[in-house]
């Protein structure tokens, strides 16, 4: 009973699932960035990259209904390809988690300072995103069910305030005969634009997969995790597309330039809109809701490398749980130096934001690969195992949102982007390949 104590309820999957995804750290900065590739069509970046998602969500929930286990797409691939296949899956989201991390520490010092400067005080970059990488980890020593309370109320707070921006944008905008559906009528040489512009929507929407490496830390994670996961999926695009569509409209569409460039779309528009005081609100929540967005991908990427320490794949130090908090603390620890060399490596000389777009870059091509492995694992597994309750739906879905991804990844990879884009894949497939000699060896090493 103890134990069940410390476990999660469904609120708290919810609460990790949504902190994962940041809604309102994603519509802050994300949208920037998915502005300069779609333009004003970002809200059919959202759109599509929603359609994906929801069914790569729908895979993970079915599979979640039979499969509980550290790792989450390694338990769930491993069970679809057998065991080289759950973990080069698994293999491929650690490399997406740790490109992420550093992206997060100094996106986040960037809120902190645009927040900050309405005091008129600042941090060096130099600095900050190390403090906030040393907060992170305290924060998740302190064991999952504090860190999901913290994620539910930073969440619920900054949601509110941004619900508030966006519905007195609606009404100003439509009051003045301004509002316009153009933002849903992609241009017919944009669908490049679009297709790179649904990366950066992927990795808004992505996270919610993050509260399946914690499910052995949740009560009946077969009936909560698919319930926290299907709520947050059919939910999030919903929201997203409507903010995404609202912020057009409010920068205009004349002014998508001043959009792409902005330090923190947000804040504009709440200074527009609603004047000053109002863009110093709207920075906390940012500030909050990126924040969250930090300590949901680093307590999912500590559970990875738990996982894969528990399955030797890994170092044995790295499954050492603490007797206090019951969590991996070695794991934790060790996520935050390596998220902090990184930085050290990348950030110091060239800036966060350089480094946000890259680093978020290859970890969302990192997340496509995953998801769109576990959409073709969930099928294999069904057809695999005629023992467990499924229909042709379960079929249909995996290779549909196998199919949607593929769009955003192959207009990533082609045509080539500039260096150091260009690189990317071959990031990845190095990756791949050492991930395939470390297992072939652990492997023989426990025969």
């Amino acid at each position: 009973m103890h134990n069940d104590r410390k476990k999660l309820t469904l609120l708290g999957l919810f609460a990790l699932a949504i902190s994962g995804m940041a809604p309102t750290d994603s519509l802050a900065y994300t949208t920037a960035a998915t502005t300069k590739f779609a333009g004003y069509n970002i809200p059919v970046s959202f759109l599509l990259g929603g359609l994906g998602i929801l069914c790569v969500a729908v895979c993970f929930a079915a599979m979640a209904k039979y499969i509980a286990g550290a790792g989450s797409v390694y338990a769930y691939n491993r069970k679809a390809f057998g065991e080289k296949g759950g973990f080069i899956t698994g293999w491929i989201l650690i490399l997406a988690y740790v490109a992420i991390m550093p992206a997060h520490a100094g996106l986040v010092g960037n809120f902190a300072n645009v927040f900050l400067k309405h005091f008129g005080l600042h941090i060096s970059n130099r600095i900050l995103p190390f403090i906030l990488i040393l907060i992170i980890w305290i924060i998740l020593s302190l064991g999952i069910r504090f860190t999901s309370k913290i994620a539910l109320v930073t969440e619920l707070v900054s949601l509110l305030i941004l619900l508030i921006l966006s519905v007195t944008i609606f009404v100003k905008v439509s009051a003045a005969g301004n509002l316009t559906l153009k933002p849903f009528m992609p241009k017919h040489n944009n669908w490049s634009g679009i297709g790179q512009g649904t990366v950066f929507a992927v990795l808004s929407y992505s996270g919610f997969e993050e509260i399946c490496s914690v499910s052995e830390k949740s009560n009946v994670p077969k009936k909560t995790i698919p319930k926290a996961l299907l709520w947050t999926v059919v939910l999030a695009p919903i929201f997203f597309v409507f903010v995404t569509f609202i912020q057009v409209n409010g920068f205009g569409l004349g002014n998508m330039s001043e959009f792409a460039n902005s330090a923190s779309p947000l804040d504009a528009l709440s200074v527009k809109y609603l004047g000053q005081p109002m863009a110093m609100v709207m920075d906390f929540a940012i500030l909050l809701s990126a924040f969250s967005a930090f300590l949901g991908c680093g307590n999912a990427c500590a559970y990875m490398l738990y996982a894969y320490s528990e399955q030797h794949y890994l170092p044995h130090q790295l499954s050492k749980l603490s007797h206090k908090f019951n969590g991996p603390e070695n794991a934790f620890t060790f996520t935050a130096i390596l998220t902090a060399v990184i930085y050290a490596i990348f950030g110091l000389p060239y800036g966060y934001r350089t480094v946000y777009i890259n680093a978020s870059t290859l970890g969302t091509l990192g997340m496509l690969i995953t998801y769109i492995m576990i959409c073709i694992g969930c099928s294999t597994f069904f057809a695999k195992n005629k023992k467990y309750s499924h229909s042709a739906f379960h079929m249909i879905i995996g290779i549909l949102g196998a199919l949607i991804l593929v769009f955003p990844f192959i207009s990533n990879v082609y045509p080539i982007p500039k260096f150091p884009a260009n690189l990317y894949p071959y990031l990845i497939v190095a990756w791949i390949i050492i991930g395939f000699v470390m297992q072939h060896h652990s492997q023989k090493a426990i025969r």
